[in-house]
């Protein structure tokens, strides 16, 4: 399954419904895919695959992946897999997105979590 543009319903998409995902989904996420650099955040869709999140073919979300970019190790990782492209890293005409982890999370009504104690 390979996703080449951000899901209709995608958290990431500032037109995308709201309330759609659990507060601990995204408390998650953001402890594992804003604050370590190595994970990647998967497409929602993920969970519907046969093994789920644990699948080495499950979809990265792409949204995230225009957002966070290669700053992430994750992203260069998963480029270098070719689960990415650095066509979709870049890419210059996506559906509008929020521009960071914490807008994306205040725009679906979740409490930012802090930061963990080895990211400035």
């Amino acid at each position: 399954m390979k996703l080449r543009k951000p899901c209709d319903n995608c958290p990431w998409r500032i037109d995308a419904p709201r309330g759609h995902w659990a507060d601990d989904h995204f408390e998650s996420i953001a402890v594992n895919c804003r604050d370590d650099g190595q994970h990647v955040m998967l497409c929602h869709k993920a969970v519907n695959m046969p093994g789920g999140a644990d699948n080495p073919e499950a979809p990265i979300c792409q949204g995230w992946v225009r957002v966070i970019g290669f700053d992430a190790v994750g992203v260069r990782i998963a480029a270098l897999r070719g689960r990415v492209t650095s066509a979709e890293v870049n890419d210059v005409s996506p559906p509008r997105l929020f521009k960071s982890f914490e807008a994306m999370l205040r725009a679906n009504g979740i409490k930012v979590p802090k930061r963990n104690r080895w990211t400035p």
